[in-house]
């Protein structure tokens, strides 16, 4: 499964079912992100990434192209040893390049109905 595929399904899920839905499906279904070896500080970072996209009302097309969902913009938030951390892999861990201020990623909670 390609970049563009992980960030079509991430869209796709996060317009119809938000975007703690589509983290949960994201976990249950793609345990392969990159390399072969799921990381889920990076399908948290792309949800949220994809989440703060869609909110502010980007089409699907400005979605796939927006500098956020690219595959490197990750290291903007998290530094080269936390990303290649067994921790990061295993679990999201918070960013550590995060500005004062900036949005940072963090990991969305499924709404439940009361």
């Amino acid at each position: 499964m390609t970049h563009v595929d992980v960030l079509r399904s991430i869209t796709l899920l996060v317009r119809e079912q938000g975007a703690g839905a589509a983290l949960d499906e994201l976990r249950r279904t793609r345990p392969a992100l990159r390399g072969g070896q799921y990381h889920d500080t990076r399908a948290v970072f792309m949800v949220w990434a994809v989440d703060r996209l869609v909110a502010s009302g980007l089409t699907d097309v400005a979605v796939l192209w927006h500098p956020l969902t690219d595959v490197r913009s990750i290291e903007a938030w998290y530094d080269a040893e936390t990303l290649s951390s067994d921790a990061a892999r295993a679990g999201f861990v918070p960013a550590t390049l995060a500005l004062v201020d900036e949005p940072t990623p963090t990991e969305p909670r499924l709404l439940l109905a009361a």
